[in-house]
C-alpha cells in the first residue's frame, strides 16, 4: 500500500530524516515509537506532504506522492491540485483537534465530502452522522466544538477524516492532550478501526497500547529507522543495542 524510498528531511543543516526506507501494506497497523525528537511526527507529516521532503520518493498504493517520472525518466513536481488530489488517500488525526468552532459537529465531520468531494449536502450529512454513530457520538451531532470533551473533539477529528475515505489512515499521538479516561476512549475507537482492517500508522509513546494493536512496530532515533519488527518479537526480543535500551526504560 506505501512505500517510503530513501526519503531525507533537514530543517537547515539539521536532519530530522535520513534516508528512510519503509512498507506498509494493506491492513496493516504500523506502530512509531522512540523518544520525543526521534523523527516520527515528522515522517507522518512528509507522507502527508503537510513536509515536503528533500530527497526520497513516497509512493501509495500506485501512484508517487509530490511528483511524477515522465516520459524521459525525470522526476516532476506536481502541481498543487495535482498533490490535492493525491492527498485525499490520506487521513490524518493530530495531537489537536482543529475543528471549526463555528460549524456543529454533523458539518465539521460533513465539510470534506461536500466541499472537495463535491457531494450533496444531504449525502455528506447522511455520512457524517454514518461516521459518527461509528466514533459512538452519533447522539452530539448537533452540537458545537466547544460542548465536547477533548476525547470526544478527538473522535470527531477521526470521524472527519474517516469521511474522506481514505486509503491509509495518520495519527500523530492522538491522545497526548488527553487524561487517561479520555486516552482510553479514543484508543477504543482506533482499535475498532484497526478490527476493521484499515491500513493505519500511529504515532504514540503509550507503549501499551502499541503492543495491543500493532502488527509491525518501527523505532526511530535521531531520525533514522533502527529497527523494524512485529510487535511479539521487539517486545521479546529486540536485536537493536539502541531498542533495547529505549524499551528498558518504557516497560
Amino acid at each position: 500500500m506505501l512505500s517510503v524510498q530513501n526519503l531525507c528531511k533537514y530543517y537547515g543543516s539539521t536532519p530530522a530524516l535520513v534516508n528512510i526506507n519503509l512498507d506498509v501494506h494493506m491492513g496493516e497497523h504500523v506502530v512509531l515509537i522512540g523518544s520525543s525528537g526521534s523523527g516520527k511526527s515528522t515522517l507522518l507529516r512528509c507522507i502527508n506532504y503537510l513536509e515536503e521532503p528533500d530527497d526520497g520518493r513516497i509512493w501509495l498504493d500506485g501512484q508517487y506522492i509530490g511528483g511524477h517520472i515522465d516520459q524521459a525518466n525525470q522526476w516532476v513536481k506536481d502541481q498543487p491540485s495535482e498533490l490535492a488530489h493525491k492527498r485525499r488517500d490520506i487521513g490524518m488525526v493530530f495531537q489537536g483537534f482543529h475543528l471549526f468552532a463555528h460549524l456543529k459537529i454533523i458539518d465539521n465531520v460533513a465539510i470534506g465530502p461536500r466541499r472537495v468531494l463535491k457531494k450533496s449536502k444531504a449525502t455528506s450529512r447522511e455520512l457524517a452522522r454514518y461516521l459518527l454513530d461509528k466514533v459512538h457520538l452519533g447522539k452530539h451531532a448537533d452540537k458545537y466544538p466547544w460542548q465536547l470533551s477533548g476525547g470526544e473533539q478527538q473522535r470527531v477529528a477521526i470521524a472527519r477524516a474517516l469521511a474522506m475515505n481514505p486509503k491509509l489512515m495518520l495519527f500523530d499521538e492522538p491522545t497526548s492532550a488527553l487524561d487517561p479516561r479520555l486516552t482510553h476512549e479514543v484508543f477504543q475507537v482506533v482499535q475498532e478501526l484497526a478490527n476493521e482492517g484499515i491500513t493505519m500508522m500511529i504515532v504514540t509513546h503509550e507503549i501499551k497500547f502499541a503492543q495491543k494493536i500493532a502488527d509491525t512496530i518501527v523505532f526511530m532515533e535521531k531520525g533514522e529507522i533502527v529497527e523494524v519488527e512485529t510487535v511479539q518479537k521487539i517486545f521479546s526480543d529486540p536485536q537493536d543495542e539502541r531498542t533495547q535500551k529505549f524499551l528498558s526504560y518504557v516497560l
